[in-house]
């Protein structure tokens, strides 16, 4: 094994002591653990360009310690019982790998205490995943998108490779992005109003960072998208939850907040997270109205409208008026395939160079590489038939999925939303709370999502509960049999 140790030879302190002194801190860290094998004094020298009586000196110290021990024929190893341990009480053991750290100070600034919370853990494999509202990739033409990244890679553009000056992202994909949403999501907007990101959780986040300063009041629709609202509560926002019904948030209860006017409002018009529904014409003119009036901003995140299987999709609230004061959020990643980390944020003109600028010391950029692709996949006219096969597809994924719950449970469950998107909400009347009914079907080998109610569980109905299912990602097999393991779940 060789050993990297930084010698200074410009310091006062001696090589030897150097040597020992990294030796006998990289062995009571853990970094070369018990049972080690130590280069051989002659190689270790060499490596070091010291003399061979400079690591033996050291070597000889740390055993007589005991730190290290000689095996005959063998060489020098760490030892297995270490002199610290000798410190603890009997039968007490030492964490050799958070030794080191034990005196570190966990000072965190407000965001990071904030964020201080356990990941989840890791689902096994055999857990049907129903709370991943993603694509089917296995659907997506990659040959198609090896081709264009292979011919991209060969041309004669060593920039693809380099940083750029466009922090606000790829020009040619801005102007294929601009036509795009122009056609499809009727959005008014010319290229210098596109920031690319990487995907549309990090357009939320920039706006939060940009717009949002501590106790500032932020409207959310309840139940809503767990994540956005998790940023805007780490920038120290104060959430404002406002009810959503079978017409989308209800304008009237914002409007109630007279003494807490929030500086953002977030929205999901075109299919609302996690409810399903539209944010029906009249409101989308009533918040409009509301927002010029109050001078309120509001963030529309777009995430999944392209897939309506009975009707066409609708208008943006970005273009339903003239300068209207909308942050338009949109994502590929969903639309194509999750690593693809491609999103954009449409924004009024007066806050191009600001979010050009905050995207700039987030990350300097996008991957040129992963743009100029997506650029010529946009303009050679791939999206649209693409999109065409996967909403049939998507439509017949959810309507399996309907069928196989309603064959199931019958007059039990109620399915909520419209024949849109890549997930929807079921309501099944039990006699379970929802935290046994969530633990009974991850038990049976499901998972589902949970409603994110901002504050308190305590709107869902009594004899009810309710999850979020996302169908897009998943075989048509395992619907049918997630169905299945859902029955029997809720009817141990």
């Amino acid at each position: 094994m060789e050993v990297a140790l930084a010698l200074d030879r410009n310091s006062s302190v001696a090589l030897y002591r150097q040597i020992y002194n990294g030796l006998r801190e990289g062995i009571v860290s853990g970094r070369f653990e018990a049972g080690t094998r130590l280069p051989a004094s002659r190689a270790f020298a060499t490596s070091l360009g010291v003399s061979r009586i400079t690591v033996t000196e050291c070597y000889d110290r740390l055993i007589s310690e005991g730190y290290l021990e000689t095996r005959r024929s063998s060489g020098t190893f760490v030892c297995t019982r270490l002199p610290e341990l000798d410190l603890y009480a009997s039968g007490a053991t030492i964490d050799h790998h958070t030794q080191g750290q034990r005196d570190v100070p966990m000072r965190l600034s407000r965001y990071g205490a904030s964020v201080n919370t356990p990941l989840l853990p890791p689902v096994s494999p055999e857990i049907i995943r129903l709370d991943r509202p993603g694509p089917d990739v296995r659907a997506f033409p990659k040959k198609l998108w090896t081709h264009l990244c292979t011919r991209r890679m060969q041309g004669e553009c060593p920039d693809l490779l380099q940083y750029t000056l466009e922090s606000n992202g790829n020009t040619e994909l801005r102007v294929a992005v601009a036509q795009y949403l122009q056609k499809s999501r009727a959005v008014v907007c010319d290229p210098s109003q596109i920031v690319i990101v990487n995907g549309s959780q990090q357009a939320i986040y920039l706006a939060a960072r940009v717009l949002l300063d501590e106790s500032d009041f932020v409207a959310i629709e309840s139940p809503g998208y767990r994540f956005a609202s998790q940023v805007f509560a780490s920038q120290g926002a104060n959430l404002l939850p406002i009810p959503v019904d079978r017409n989308g948030m209800q304008i009237a209860q914002l409007k109630k907040h007279r003494d807490k006017y929030p500086k953002l409002v977030y929205i999901t018009p075109s299919h609302q997270y996690p409810r399903g529904v539209s944010l029906s014409v009249p409101r989308r003119m009533d918040l409009l109205g509301w927002a010029k009036d109050v001078g309120s901003l509001i963030l529309e995140d777009d995430y999944d409208s392209e897939y309506r299987y009975n009707e066409r999709p609708i208008p943006s609230v970005q273009g339903m008026v003239p300068n209207a004061p909308v942050l338009y959020v949109g994502t590929f990643s969903k639309l194509l395939f999750p690593t693809l980390r491609l999103g954009y944020l449409v924004v009024p003109r007066a806050f191009q160079d600001v979010f050009a600028r905050a995207k700039l010391f987030c990350d300097l950029q996008s991957s040129s590489i992963d743009q100029s692709v997506l650029a010529d996949f946009l303009n050679e006219g791939h999206l649209e038939p693409y999109v065409r096969k996967m909403r049939i597809i998507y439509g017949r994924k959810r309507a399996l999925l309907i069928e196989s719950l309603r064959r199931h449970f019958g007059r039990r469950i109620t399915i909520y939303g419209d024949e849109a998107g890549m997930h929807l909400l079921a309501d099944f009347q039990t006699s379970l709370s929802e935290d046994d009914a969530f633990d009974r079907v991850l038990a049976a080998g499901v998972r589902v999502e949970r409603l994110y109610w901002h504050g308190s569980s305590a709107i869902q109905r009594a004899g009810h509960v309710q999850f979020v299912f996302g169908f897009a990602a998943i075989s048509e097999s395992d619907i049918v049999l997630a169905a299945e393991r859902l029955a029997h779940a809720f009817l141990l």
